[in-house]
């Protein structure tokens, strides 16, 4: 016998029974999503929808009824970009909207239990989608999956077969880990570029010379209202917003996650100068969050090398096997041995002039996604497309 039950509180579903059927995304396991409702500042409404054959849970997503506000960046940010006041003043939003799947990260959009066959996985992924259509048209809302990977052709099959539309997002970049220690990857930097392993050393030894130190931080409460300052000051620089969660943030999120939640920290002359947050789950690594206050560290490469070389050698050491870098600066991670990972965000809309509206401006968005990058994040864009169209036809 098949049920779908619907929860309003990540609380009410057992740990690991949720985590069970989440594969490679953490920002989709039950830790981070307990984080998420105690801390982000956004006026969100989540659910989460569980698909139970005889007992057993086959299935699972989260959905967020996402409404507009001034204190975090929302979809017409996001669908918009510069042209957003534009597309206001025109009467054009994407907002409020229904978001299903995780706010941050790839992935596991509709997870099903990884040993489900093609078929019976297709067959949850529509019960899944068709419990949270009926959500969206009660609610009169739109629905959209963001940054949904490019691998992920199975879920892309079912939902071209709903009747959504959908555009290239910019894309990822990721580091796939295949070297025993920092230093054989200093070594692989050589095939790369000449000047890389030197750049790459001259950095890390600066920050140090300058008196900076790294190292993991363990006690985070007596830091935790140093780190959120820090990530108030980079969200206030590049988007003019607060950090889209409290001071409590840092708390819950090593209470949350425990180990698969790492802060790295700088330090010079006993001040905490900088934070990156690396998250990890089943041997898979993501840097989402870096805040460094630049005027304290001036020119001494903390940038660098708590973005980017602290979280390369760490994922080494700990056996990751892959560590997303985040998306833009390409050609400069490009040379530090990144690859890219194409990302597309699909949407429906109830309303068929709003469908349609929506459906063009996806078409003008990928363009200008495609346009606006450098030709070697571009190359790899028509054969995922090709992908995606022969799976369509299956």
């Amino acid at each position: 016998m098949q049920t779908i039950d619907v929860f309003s509180r990540i609380a009410e579903i057992p740990r690991d029974e949720w985590d069970r059927l989440i594969t490679k995304n953490v920002f989709a396991t039950h830790g981070w999503l307990q984080t998420v409702e105690r801390t982000f500042i956004g006026d969100i409404r989540p659910f989460y929808v569980l698909v139970r054959e005889n007992g057993r849970t086959v299935g699972s997503t989260v959905c967020y009824i996402f409404s507009k506000t001034q204190t975090v960046s929302d979809l017409d940010d996001y669908l918009f970009g510069r042209i957003k006041p534009l597309a206001l003043r025109l009467g054009v939003s994407f907002m409020p909207a229904m978001v299903c799947g995780t706010l941050w990260g790839y992935g596991d959009h509709l997870a099903v239990e990884p040993e489900a066959t093609p078929e019976h996985k297709q067959t949850v992924m529509n019960k899944l989608l068709d419990m949270v259509e009926g959500e969206a048209k009660s609610n009169g809302l739109p629905i959209n999956l963001i940054e949904v990977p490019e691998g992920d052709l199975e879920l892309a099959t079912v939902l071209q077969k709903h009747g959504y539309c959908h555009s290239r997002h910019v894309p990822m970049t990721l580091l796939d880990i295949c070297w025993s220690s920092f230093k054989e990857y200093e070594k692989y930097l050589d095939r790369i570029s000449r000047h890389a392993r030197k750049n790459v050393r001259t950095q890390i030894n600066k920050n140090r010379k300058s008196g900076t130190t790294v190292s993991v931080l363990e006690n985070v409460n007596e830091n935790a209202e140093r780190l959120h300052e820090l990530l108030t000051m980079n969200y206030r620089k590049y988007w003019n917003l607060p950090f889209c969660f409290n001071k409590d943030f840092f708390s819950e999120l090593k209470r949350n996650l425990g180990q698969n939640a790492i802060l790295h920290i700088s330090r010079k002359a006993d001040i905490v100068t900088g934070v990156s947050v690396e998250l990890r789950y089943n041997r898979v690594s993501h840097v989402p969050l870096v805040g460094v206050d630049h005027e304290k560290c001036g020119n001494d490469m903390t940038y660098f090398v708590l973005t980017y070389y602290t979280p390369i050698a760490e994922a080494i050491s700990g056996g990751v096997t892959r560590l997303y870098l985040g998306p833009g600066h390409y050609l400069m991670k490009m040379r530090l041995g990144c690859k890219t990972m194409d990302l597309f965000n699909w949407h429906k809309s109830h309303r068929p002039i709003a469908h349609q509206t929506a459906r063009l401006w996806f078409a003008i968005l990928s363009n200008w996604n495609r346009y606006k990058l450098p030709r070697q994040a571009t190359t790899r864009f028509p054969q995922v497309m090709g992908a995606l169209k022969n799976k369509s036809t299956v």
